[in-house]
């Protein structure tokens, strides 16, 4: 890591969408040194009102459209947590300000956006962190390191799930913007199957092809306004397989509808030496077993995860912010990628489910 600017710079944060989830954001940004949340920005009147009074913000800081909130000259960095429908925008304008952002997955709405913005970046690159926070988990942080060590030798096989029950039946959860395609572009593709994507990319290296199953399961859920029911128009179920990295063939699930597991991200990593398993439920420790002609019949060992490996992508953003480099921040070329993927995932179904090179 590279220093140009000072560590103890202070970071004026300026936050767009202040939905439910803005709240654990800003949170996680209250326990950063050196940070200040200046201003916000939401269509809702009574959460900007809310939030403002809550953040001590006076009127002038509370912004009903997210271009004000980025033009502001006393604001240096912008959190984008907004439907997926306007990342483009954000982004853009920002570039335009030069300021940092740190912007929520998937990057954009479509593959053109991101083409569109590849190119503006190019011609004015700015610090930017695509938050595909799941990177980060210790776990996976260690997997990394012994990967990137030939702990495992040549990987053959990686599985990947990312299941919860937020969706299932059970809980009756409303229509919201992310059932809508207008709004989110696609349903757990750009959801969360971007997300072990972004993880799959980190671990194994780039998708080299890809061929997809999309399913919902659920066609209709209720209005919360009217309490009449709406039309999903996107997949909530999406399955994968393709070939990664060194020609690893990789397989990938992910759903919101597996009662009994809340939330969890589960990665099986295959190779010529062991075989690995960690999760994102379990932090603290992977198990491994690493097997040779001399020691056949070694069985499964827990590993303890190392205490370095506690970072947050809030963290990396501010330093990203403050000029430096973090090597294991998704920036915005991991974004830019990640979009080509759900882009070839989205084509492979549309055709039938055929294999996509990529």
């Amino acid at each position: 890591m590279s220093t140009s600017t000072s560590p103890t710079k202070q970071v004026r944060m300026g936050i767009i969408g202040l939905g439910l989830i803005a709240e654990y954001h800003m949170r996680s940004l209250h326990t950063i040194s050196g940070v200040s949340i200046v201003a916000v920005s939401d269509v809702n009147p009574n959460r900007l009102q809310a939030i403002g009074e809550q953040l001590q913000l006076p009127a002038s800081k509370r912004y009903a459209h997210y271009e004000a909130l980025i033009r502001d000259p006393e604001v240096d960095a912008i959190l984008s947590l907004t439907p997926n429908d306007v990342h483009f925008d954000i982004i853009r304008i920002a570039l335009e300000e030069h300021k940092a952002v740190l912007a929520e997955k998937p990057l954009t709405l479509t593959w053109e956006e991101a083409d569109q913005l590849k190119k503006l970046y190019t011609a004015n690159p700015v610090p930017l962190l695509v938050h595909y926070k799941h990177r980060y988990g210790a776990a996976f942080q260690y997997t990394k390191q012994l990967l990137d060590e030939q702990k495992l030798g040549k990987i053959y096989n990686i599985q990947f799930r990312y299941l919860m029950d937020a969706f299932a039946p059970y809980r009756q959860h409303p229509y919201t913007w992310r059932h809508n395609l207008a709004k989110a572009g696609s349903g757990v593709v750009g959801d969360t199957a971007s997300h072990i994507i972004d993880l799959a990319r980190f671990l194994v290296g780039e998708f080299k092809s890809v061929a997809a199953l999309l399913h919902t399961i659920t066609p209709e859920r209720f209005d919360p306004i009217t309490g009449l029911p709406v039309k999903v128009d996107v997949e909530d179920l999406a399955a994968f397989h393709g070939i990664v990295g060194d020609n690893t063939v990789g397989t990938f699930i992910t759903h919101k509808n597996a009662i009994g597991i809340r939330h969890d991200i589960e990665v099986d990593i295959y190779g010529e030496l062991g075989t690995l398993h960690a999760s994102l439920n379990n932090p603290e420790s992977i198990r491994i077993v690493l097997r040779d002609l001399e020691h056949p019949g070694t069985e499964y060992e827990t590993w303890a995860v190392p205490v370095i490996y506690n970072h947050t992508a809030y963290e990396d953003f501010v330093e990203l912010a403050r000029g430096k480099s973090v090597d294991r921040a998704p920036i915005f070329e991991d974004g830019y990628k990640n979009q080509w993927v759900l882009e070839k995932i989205l084509q492979s179904w549309k055709e039938n489910g055929r294999l996509v090179e990529m």
